[in-house]
């Protein structure tokens, strides 16, 4: 069973196949990602999602041509005996057993495919984030090895890891959290001294109470251009639009 799963999930390409996909639908170009960064964030993702969903669909397809072939010698013989039956219930004492034997199967790959679509959504999105900001020509870079743990919990900084460690109030530093779960809290960096921490987020909600948890934690949090105008966030300076992120990284040296 290991094996026809594995040779299914065989199907799925690596992430970063899926987000050159994705691009090359959408194709934004730098100037269409300055004026609208939120909303070419979002189709974007929403893009990439759909892609993986039909490569999901493939994988699933590969499943059934996998377990359908194990059987070849079988099968006619098992589906001549069901369909002899004509009372229905006699039928589907036959037939049963065959369906959950497939159903299972299912549901293995099932439970690793959520595991892979779960693991590659925060992935998807630090992605994105990243090439959308090469694409307006802003330096960024994501700590890796050494640097990352001088930069803990911190997923990308402008202009470099370089001048994020020697002169960290000459750079930004972006926490992405594609949605604000209950331990966000826990995840997001301690901001230091004369540094500027941005969160990113496309999460649909925001609440007033954890829109001033982020204030607290003095964070400026930037979230979907339609979630700023509700409420009280339209007065909450900190909280502000992913399609204002552009002119607001230009303002602090970002070129």
């Amino acid at each position: 069973m290991s094996k026809l799963i594995e040779g299914a999930k065989k199907e799925i390409p690596s992430l970063d196949q899926i987000l050159e996909e994705a691009w090359a639908e959408i194709n934004p170009s730098g100037q269409i990602i300055s004026k609208n960064f939120g909303e070419v964030l979002i189709n974007l993702e929403r893009k990439a999602n759909q892609i993986y969903l039909n490569y999901e669909k493939r994988a699933l397809q590969k499943l059934a041509e996998s377990w359908l072939a194990r059987q070849r010698g079988r099968i006619r013989e098992r589906l001549e005996r069901v369909l002899r039956e004509r009372d229905w219930e006699e039928f589907i004492a036959k037939a049963k057993d065959w369906f959950v034997e497939f159903g299972v199967l299912v549901q293995a790959l099932e439970k690793d495919l959520g595991n892979m679509r779960k693991a590659r959504g925060g992935g998807t999105f630090e992605k994105l984030v990243k090439k959308m900001l090469i694409a307006m020509g802003i330096p960024v870079e994501r700590p890796k090895g050494k640097s990352s743990r001088g930069l803990r919990r911190i997923d990308l900084v402008i202009p470099s890891v370089k001048v994020a460690l020697d002169t960290p109030d000459r750079a930004i530093f972006l926490t992405l959290k594609r949605t604000l779960r209950e331990r966000w809290k826990q995840e997001i960096p301690q901001v230091g001294v004369n540094q500027r921490v941005y969160l990113l987020t496309i999460d649909e909600d925001l609440s007033e109470s954890k829109a001033r948890e982020i204030h607290e934690k003095g964070l400026i949090a930037f979230v979907r251009d339609e979630i700023k105008q509700r409420g009280e966030l339209r007065g909450m300076s900190w909280i502000r639009s992913l399609s204002s992120l552009p002119e607001e990284l230009r303002a602090y040296g970002a070129r």
